[in-house]
């Protein structure tokens, strides 16, 4: 039993790694890039120091791979991990070449409102955010539960903040409008 749970938390790892591992490689082909909003730096430093915490809490804490409640949270944080990343690519499909690590928007890529974003305007962080719940209960780790709640969800929420008054300043009126029809990054609720 405790191979399948290992697997099972390894299996989490790869479900969050690999958005991540496609954020790395278009990171370097824009990293020269100035962002075109302040604070867009600070916010993603910000986030990945929230992830600094979160995965030595995740693997310090981690709860024993034996016995049937470690797999039963082994295969649901697995099935929740997974659920974040499939929102995460489908997003990142829907926005083709308007995504970037940094926040960037203009007339050229224009403003996705298609996919996941008729439901949330920041479905890859509402993803992201589910992938990293999953992996802390695939882990059975409350403490890593309590880091992704206080520090990557806002993390996400302060992005998304500074992504927003780029849209504004680039779309104007056209953002409004979708602004008012979506959730920020919680479907119905946030």
């Amino acid at each position: 039993m405790s191979v399948a749970v290992v697997l099972l938390r390894a299996l989490s790892l790869l479900f969050l790694a690999s958005p991540m591992l496609l954020a790395r490689r278009a990171f370097r082909s824009t990293r020269h890039a100035p962002s075109r909003i302040a604070g867009g730096r600070l916010a993603l430093l910000a986030n990945f120091g929230a992830f600094i915490v979160f995965f030595p809490t995740l693997f310090i804490f981690a709860q024993s791979t034996q016995g049937l409640a470690a797999l039963g949270l082994g295969i649901v944080g697995c099935a929740i991990a997974a659920t974040g990343s499939a929102i995460v690519w489908r997003s990142r499909s829907e926005l083709g070449p308007a995504w970037s690590l940094l926040p960037k928007a203009g007339d050229q890529t224009g403003l996705v409102t298609t996919g996941p974003y008729r439901v949330v305007r920041h479905p890859i962080y509402l993803g992201l955010s589910v992938s990293t719940v999953g992996l802390a209960v695939a882990f059975g780790n409350a403490p890593a539960l309590l880091v992704v709640l206080s520090c990557v969800v806002p993390s996400f929420l302060w992005r998304a903040l500074v992504e927003e008054r780029l849209l504004i300043g680039v779309f104007g009126a056209q953002y409004d409008s979708y602004r008012e029809k979506t959730k920020m990054i919680v479907p119905y609720v946030l």
